[in-house]
């Protein structure tokens, strides 16, 4: 499948930096491979995340957790397809999202202890809500006035209650 126009080219001329272009990777894909790698580990993360939500109503805790928290991990993991694992980690690392990576490790730790240890089902449901705001927050930091609109959009919300 080709496109009318030369991606290379276009971004080129309009200075967009292409993070796939500059990396290998790991694993030294081609871009399409990276970018079917990237769309399997997403895929993947989104049904175990399913499959994890779905178990916290059957009780089952420890099967919540490790489904939920491996679910986002590997769609996390992912991403290092697209820009490659060693600059992955560096933006992940970088200064205006080191908070949020700390906090989204701390919490799927914590998931999977309140899970295996204590068995508190009310407790393992809200360190994975407060998992998921830690890695929308992440997430948000890539993407142009994201944490912004975040702010915003929450601050309507509780101004509506």
């Amino acid at each position: 499948m080709s496109l009318p126009f030369n991606v290379q080219q276009a971004q080129s001329r309009l200075g967009v930096d292409d993070p796939m272009s500059n990396d290998p990777g790991l694993f030294h894909l081609s871009r399409m491979e990276r970018l079917m790698a990237f769309g399997a580990c997403f895929g993947i993360g989104l049904v175990l995340s399913i499959i994890g939500t779905i178990l916290i109503f059957s009780g089952h805790m420890a099967a919540f957790a490790v489904c939920y928290s491996l679910g986002n991990v590997i769609s996390l993991f992912g991403m290092g397809f697209l820009v490659g694992f060693k600059k992955q980690f560096k933006m992940a690392t970088a200064p205006v999202r080191l908070t949020a990576f700390i906090v989204y490790i701390v919490l799927l730790v914590m998931t999977f202890v309140v899970a295996f240890a204590f068995d508190i089902a009310v407790l393992c449901l809200i360190f994975a809500i407060c998992q998921y705001c830690a890695l929308a927050w992440y997430s948000a930091s890539y993407i142009p006035y994201g944490r912004k609109m975040i702010k915003s959009t929450c601050g309507a919300c509780a101004k509506a209650i």
